[in-house]
């Protein structure tokens, strides 16, 4: 591995020691959506462009579909708003209990935290990203965005779509909510509130409003 990835990766992903190119430069910690990647590009996309760092957790028994959702909220958010996603670890984590938990609403503000839920929201904290994404078999919401006030994240469950992932994760970086209401559904944004197994457009988008508020998050950040 050339100096120049190894100083990129230090200077800009705070990514010291052992490297893997496929993880830590590529992002790719799975093989479920396999598809030409260029380490040039990506290279040029780590130091030009703004990007948001996610912690993965998957719940031993859950079954994620990790690098597809990746690979497509990347392409939403590059696509719409000239910013990235930087997974920086991905981590499975036995403990049946957290598998289906209890969860007691699922509200973006007045969020009531459950014990269990406090619980699963501690894990992957030391995976050098503030948000992280769980993967668990709650069946129902797919996803939640739902968090305790001091530990960022969201989860989503088997019964998730493609865009599922990084549809709750645009709830949490900018605090992006819902555009629509079940009697007047956009069907093209990514956050509508009207199902995103419902979307009906090859590739979902993000209007200025949305891209501002992501582009001005507290966790998005440039090298």
């Amino acid at each position: 591995m050339s100096a120049s990835i190894r100083n990129v990766a230090d200077s800009c992903l705070d990514k010291t020691g052992r490297l893997s190119l496929r993880e830590d430069i590529l992002g790719v910690y799975a093989n479920d959506n396999p598809r030409n990647r260029s380490v040039l590009a990506q290279m040029d996309r780590i130091q030009n462009m703004p990007f948001v760092k996610v912690a993965l957790v998957t719940i031993q028994g859950a079954t994620p579909q990790i690098q597809r959702d990746l690979d497509n909220g990347n392409d939403v958010y590059q696509n719409e708003c000239d910013v990235w996603i930087y997974p920086t670890d991905s981590i499975t984590v036995n403990n049946p209990g957290l598998l289906v938990f209890e969860q007691d609403d699922c509200r973006g503000s007045g969020h009531s935290v459950s014990d269990d839920e406090d619980e699963l929201f501690d894990l992957g904290r030391n995976l050098g990203a503030n948000i992280v994404g769980y993967y668990v078999n709650n069946p129902s919401p797919f996803g939640c965005a739902a968090h305790p006030p001091d530990r960022r994240g969201f989860w989503v469950g088997p019964g998730a779509s493609p865009w599922t992932w990084v549809h709750e994760l645009t709830h949490v970086v900018g605090d992006n909510p819902h555009i629509d209401s079940d009697d007047n559904c956009d069907l093209t944004n990514l956050m509508t509130g009207c199902g995103t197994n419902n979307i009906n457009v090859a590739l979902p988008n993000l209007n200025n409003t949305q891209c501002d508020n992501i582009n001005d998050d507290d966790d998005v950040e440039e090298c």
